[in-house]
């Protein structure tokens, strides 16, 4: 089927090619039959007046002035040929003869010749180039008000592609083609006799323009900085060789403005989401805080009433301690979502960061039974310039993942090991790898890796904890040593603070 519709194809392009030829050929024969018309009734007049020589070629002159004027060279060549012969055979002696008596006929006769070839030449190209200087400027009209209603398009209307029928409306096209290498779509309007979309999608392919001549079709690869973005097709486009290049701009550049609106849609949808995320955390967390407080202040009137029983007092301690555990972990979702969208400014002070990881420690150790926490210190005291609460919410967001993601029952270290000016803080958990295609995803606003779609989370901790030492001179990472077992180790450092530093926080 396919290949019979490319002969039918093949056959109806030869069929209009020899249909334009043909309509040529009859446009100069009716040319030079109306010429040849004129030149026959000056000689059938002059003749029958029997005037001189010189009458009848001034006439002559005046017909094949005026048959340039409005015919093609062609006709006007055998027009002027046809003049020559009448004038030496009814008018230059011997008459009735094609023969010259005297040289300064046979000079005259020359000269004729050669002033209505030349005439004949220059008319036809002043007509031509008064065409095409006509042409061009019809064509720069076009292209200017192409422009102006492109520019009108709306956004999904340039998305979709729906301004090829304003190509074809503003320049008179049978059809057009577009071919999106980034989408690998094809789109079409009007119907092509000369397989356009084929055109085009070998001229992307091949990254070749293509040409029709006869046909009027051209097709253009489209590149945008060296680089080939697609093709477009125009079948039946006039004066190709000036309008195929401006017309592929104005192409690439609507595909480029899809591809501008399509990115700007999307960020814009991302920026409005994480908004939205981090506004609905925002009212949860606040939301939970009067529950909490509310139970809190249940839990110490049970211990009012009066003596409790020893499984009373214990449900007592639990509600306590659940619920300050849950008050702590909604103040910390409340300050990452504020800090999501605040610049970070710490209050910075000297702190003890052993003495502040210890503190984080106990808490967890009075809040969790199903895990192990190893906290492992320095012997002497490691300070720092920093701000105790900011940090100590980025300590606690990295145990609080280790907790989360490691195995049940299994041990998490906390360890600060300090070498020379830097101290490092680790935490490591055991159970779950971090893929390695997500390594450089994990620190990102509400990203969360396969292994913790499950885990309740909101995906904001590491970026917040990240911003937090950020602010603080230092740098939050993964530990990449160990990505292919089963230990997962986030760590950062942090400068120790100096006795110049010390004697500035004392003096501030």
């Amino acid at each position: 089927m396919k290949a019979r519709g490319g002969e039918f194809g093949s056959w109806v392009q030869v069929q209009t090619m020899n249909a334009k030829r043909m309509a040529h050929l009859h446009e100069i024969a009716k040319q030079t039959a109306l010429g040849t018309a004129g030149v026959a009734v000056i000689t059938c007049v002059c003749f029958a007046l029997h005037v001189d020589f010189p009458i009848p070629g001034c006439l002559y002159l005046l017909l094949v002035v005026w048959q340039s004027a409005s015919a093609s060279f062609v006709s006007s060549a055998i027009v002027s040929i046809g003049a020559i012969a009448c004038l030496d055979y009814f008018f230059v002696p011997p008459v009735l003869t094609l023969r010259i008596s005297r040289p300064a006929d046979e000079l005259a006769l020359l000269t004729f010749l050669v002033t209505a070839l030349v005439i004949t030449r220059l008319a036809s190209r002043a007509r031509d180039e008064a065409h095409n200087a006509e042409t061009g400027r019809n064509d720069l009209a076009r292209l200017y008000e192409l422009g102006l209603r492109l520019v009108s398009v709306s956004s999904d209307d340039t998305v979709k592609a729906s301004y090829l029928p304003i190509f074809r409306d503003v320049f008179a096209l049978r059809a057009m083609c577009l071919f999106d290498g980034a989408l690998v779509t094809l789109d079409c309007d009007g119907e092509s006799r000369h397989r356009l979309a084929e055109f085009t999608k070998q001229a992307y392919v091949s990254g070749k323009d293509h040409e029709e001549k006869e046909a009027r079709i051209a097709v253009r690869v489209l590149r945008v900085s060296g680089k080939t973005i697609g093709a477009v097709g125009f079948e039946d486009l006039r004066n190709a060789e000036a309008t195929a290049g401006p017309l592929s701009a104005l192409a690439a550049a609507m595909i480029q403005r899809a591809r501008a609106f399509e990115a700007a849609s999307e960020a814009a949808a991302t920026a409005q989401g994480e908004v939205l995320r981090a506004a609905i955390l925002d009212a949860f967390a606040h939301q939970f805080k009067t529950p909490l407080a509310t139970i809190l202040a249940a839990a110490g009137s049970l211990r009012e009433i009066g003596p409790l029983l020893p499984g009373q007092q214990d449900m007592v301690d639990t509600i306590e301690t659940q619920s300050a555990g849950l008050g702590q972990l909604t103040t910390r979702l409340l300050r990452m979502a504020r800090l999501d969208r605040e610049e970070i400014r710490p209050k910075m002070r000297i702190t003890d960061l052993p003495s502040l990881v210890r503190q984080i420690g106990d808490q967890y150790r009075n809040y969790s039974d199903d895990h192990a926490l190893a906290v492992q210190l320095d012997t002497k005291p490691v300070e720092v310039l920093s701000d105790p609460e900011m940090l100590g919410l980025a300590i606690s967001q990295l145990v609080d993942n280790a907790y989360r993601y490691s195995l049940p029952a299994s041990t998490i270290t906390v360890a600060v090991i300090s070498e020379g000016d830097l101290v490092t803080v680790r935490v490591t958990s055991h159970g779950s790898r971090i893929r390695p295609e997500e390594q450089n995803q994990i620190f990102e606003r509400f990203y969360r890796g396969a292994a913790g779609q499950d885990a309740a989370g909101t995906g904001l901790g590491l970026y917040v904890a990240r911003k937090i030492v950020a602010a603080h001179g230092g740098a939050l990472e993964l530990d990449k040593e160990h990505l292919y077992s089963q230990d997962t180790t986030f760590y950062f450092t942090l400068p120790v603070a100096t006795k110049e530093a010390e004697h500035e926080y004392k003096a501030g």
